[in-house]
């Protein structure tokens, strides 16, 4: 049976309080001084940020703090990994026929790029229904990864065919940006950061397309907690992990 109370219960601050939750769906409706839902979600996500940037910072100042050798070994090591990778780049430049390559004499990774294609995390989503994206939201484990899908391969025309993996066997990701002279080129990513930069905007766009009060959006918006929550370390990072593979699979298939 569906549960028709709420685990903890939700004041108002005009002082209504109550653990039932259609109580608290008329009250949302008549209180002026419950905030939008959707600007709730959108500080939450942005107090998530603040506070991923702050993991960063102190991650930073331990590598900062560490011993001058171990950082010489470790820089001397980047180095090296560095100079492997833009030889196998090199490689990959010479097996790639299509798309052609800028200007033969570089070696910095520039293709040709239809310019009506939209740069990567600036693509339109005029095709996608909001019929469709309720369906999405219906299958909270696979929602993400299928509207990625839907954004990325079934635009009209390719216009947001601004991703691709030159390579399976290697964890490098290309992506359209602007380069110099406002030509649009591809640029080498890591597969990580593409991943989560898929992930988090697009779950945070469902996110605000999600209503709490109903079934199929109060399935979601739980179903995202639980792989915050693992993003943050909670069970080991395997909800977080089965998100990144998931869309890992959709980009490239």
């Amino acid at each position: 049976m569906p549960t028709t109370e709420y685990k903890d219960p939700r004041i108002c601050d005009c002082g209504y309080t109550t653990i039932k939750i259609t109580l608290w769906s008329k009250h949302k409706k008549s209180c002026k001084l419950i905030p939008d839902e959707k600007d709730t979600r959108i500080a939450s996500l942005e107090k998530q940020l603040v506070k991923k940037d702050e993991q960063l910072t102190a991650k930073d100042e331990q590598l900062t703090a560490k011993d001058e050798h171990y950082q010489k070994e470790l820089a001397a090591k980047d180095e090296q990994m560095r100079e492997q990778l833009v030889a196998k780049d090199r490689q990959i430049q010479q097996l790639i026929k299509k798309p052609r390559v800028v200007n033969n004499t570089t070696n910095n990774n520039k293709y040709v790029v239809e310019q009506h294609i939209n740069t990567f995390g600036n693509e339109s989503i005029d095709h996608i229904s909001p019929q469709q994206i309720q369906a999405l939201l219906a299958d909270p484990v696979t929602a993400v990864p299928q509207f990625i899908k839907l954004k990325h391969r079934r635009a009209p025309g390719g216009v947001n065919q601004n991703l691709r993996i030159p390579n399976q066997k290697r964890s490098i990701y290309q992506v359209v940006v602007v380069g110099e002279g406002d030509e649009k080129e591809w640029e080498n990513k890591s597969k990580g950061e593409v991943l989560e930069q898929l992930y988090d905007d697009n779950s945070g766009y469902l996110e605000c397309e999600a209503d709490e009060d109903t079934r199929v959006g109060a399935r979601f918006l739980n179903h995202q907690d639980k792989v915050k929550l693992s993003a943050g370390g909670d069970d080991g990072g395997r909800r977080y992990k089965e998100q990144l593979d998931k869309i890992h699979c959709v980009i490239s298939t």
